[in-house]
């Protein structure tokens, strides 16, 4: 317990320090992969936007913190996990969304790559700082486990529930909160914009499938209560998905960011109680 203890303490200078040195390393691969660099947007302070990467990078640090010690297994399946569940909803799932629903440079492919590397390295320190009480069980023995809950057809439905769960949300919440924030939108303020039908359907998606794809091997590897697994998964949801980027997007007005915030928690936390419920009833017989 005191170990833990002393690990919980450390993680977070360490994630802190990993983001800040990794994001220029990650920079430098995306130059030399010929990609170009995003631009700041106008009215940005270089200080500040450094003042709200250290924050972001401590929340981060906390999520992973929760998160790490509750996933079964050894070393490399854990910190693989965690670092695509970070790369694919703070990094490919934002550059998806920003390429749509804004004119921001910083959607970028060189975003992509630049968080590529930080988030591989997050995700190692959490695994290594908080090791699951076994560490002995393999992964191929642990997805044996896990899919041999499903037999028949309940695999099927299981996924394309899953699968049809976040674009229902998305949409529904989305809808509600329109008449708020369409304004924003229909004028490109903030370097917001409004795209039509056939952009916005695709988009989710796609998105849909990369967060089932991130989250399988957490449901996976899972060592803990369902509960938990509601709250911790949904709260790392929300800060990836969107809550970090909230919060840093400071030149933004606080009602757009607060508004955004709301929808985007609700989202992330219908949406992880729909994969535990799709988990947690797993008192399958086989056919």
């Amino acid at each position: 317990m005191f170990k833990n203890m002393l690990a919980f303490v450390w993680i977070f200078p360490l994630c802190a320090a990993a983001i800040f040195i990794v994001t220029a390393l990650g920079g430098m691969a995306a130059t030399s992969m010929g990609l170009p660099a995003p631009e700041i947007p106008a009215g940005s302070d270089q200080t500040v936007l450094g003042q709200y990467l250290l924050i972001t990078s401590l929340i981060s640090a906390a999520g992973l913190a929760a998160l790490a010690p509750n996933l079964s297994g050894r070393f490399m399946p854990r910190w693989l996990t965690l670092s695509v569940l970070i790369w694919v909803a703070y990094g490919v799932n934002n550059i998806l969304e920003g390429a749509v629903f804004t004119s921001m440079s910083a959607a970028s492919l060189f975003t992509v790559v630049l968080y590529f590397f930080a988030s591989f390295l997050c995700g190692a320190a959490a695994a290594w700082l908080f090791p699951p009480q076994d560490r002995e069980e393999r992964f191929a023995d642990l997805v044996k486990q896990f899919f041999a809950r499903y037999p028949g057809t309940a695999l099927a439905w299981r996924t394309l529930a899953a699968w049809l769960a976040f674009p229902f949300i998305y949409l529904a919440f989305g809808r509600l909160i329109a008449p708020l924030v369409m304004d924003y939108y229909e004028q490109g303020l903030f370097g917001l914009s409004l795209p039509g039908w056939g952009q916005i359907l695709p988009l989710v998606a796609v998105r849909s499938l990369l967060f089932l794809f991130a989250c399988l091997p957490m449901l996976i590897l899972w060592d803990a209560s369902p509960r938990r697994l509601f709250w911790v998964l949904g709260l790392n949801l929300f800060l990836l998905v969107g809550g970090l980027n909230m919060l840093q997007a400071y030149l933004m007005s606080d009602n757009l960011r607060i508004i955004h915030s709301l929808e985007i928690l609700a989202d992330e936390m219908i949406y992880a109680g729909v994969l535990v419920l799709l988990v947690a009833s797993n008192e399958t017989t086989q056919a």
